[in-house]
């Protein structure tokens, strides 16, 4: 049986960048152990808000004493810098890199790895709830807004299931292709792609969303018992 792992996820928020900025992680231990950070860190930009959450909480583990850690966060540039595979090229930077990479050391086993925005969800979630605002997607809190958009959070809390997990249930029931909404999810108002001045938000109307995996997944349901019984 293999042992559990220590894991640890981060992320950081400016707004707007630079400006006010937040950073937001989460360690969790093989056992019980959880350690929240969700701090303002006053001026600064995205990628210093990113840099100082990972070194946040891996301090909070070497204090732990966690060991085969598993580090994860959506930010390319920091993954690479701190993992060795990109130069560093800010001044401002550079020591951060160090510091995090110093961290890294001291913890037998860790690793650091890059993931998509959508599989770090409670980092992000703490990030801004050190800014005061709610998850990626919007105001309102768990990644949804008022009137009714937000990210896959807000989905899969509707769901009952992880932001993960809601994702794949859109791929299977066709209302994603390539992590973007299909031609048919926006045509029915599910889902929309919002241009910003960093490229695109991808955004979901959690109730139909909801409502059109499920009424899919019941379908096939349907069709499935038909063939059975036929």
């Amino acid at each position: 049986m293999a042992e559990a792992k220590w894991r640890a996820w981060f992320d950081g928020a400016a707004d707007p960048n630079p400006g006010a900025a937040g950073i937001g992680a989460l360690l969790t231990g093989p056992d019980g152990e959880r350690v929240e950070v969700a701090e303002p860190i006053g001026f600064g930009t995205n990628n210093e808000a990113e840099y100082k959450a990972l070194i946040a909480i891996l301090k909070a583990a070497v204090g732990l004493g966690a060991v085969g850690l598993d580090v994860r966060g959506d930010s390319k540039l920091v993954v690479e810098q701190v993992s060795g595979r990109w130069a560093v090229k800010s001044e401002r930077l550079s020591g951060l890199r160090a510091e995090a990479a110093g961290l890294l050391a001291r913890i037998p086993g860790a690793r650091l790895s890059w993931v998509p925005r959508e599989e770090n969800v409670e980092a992000d979630v703490l990030s801004k709830k050190a800014l005061g605002k709610g998850g990626r997607g919007g105001k309102g809190g768990e990644g949804g807004t008022k009137d009714g958009w937000g990210n896959l959070t807000a989905l899969g809390a509707l769901l009952g299931v992880s932001a993960v997990m809601a994702g794949r249930r859109l791929d299977a029931a066709g209302l994603r292709a390539g992590k973007k909404p299909s031609e048919a999810a926006v045509a029915a108002g599910i889902g929309r792609i919002v241009e910003n001045r960093f490229g695109h938000e991808i955004h979901w109307h959690a109730a139909r969303a909801a409502a059109a995996v499920q009424s899919g997944e019941a379908d096939s349901q349907g069709k499935d018992s038909q063939t059975s019984s036929g």
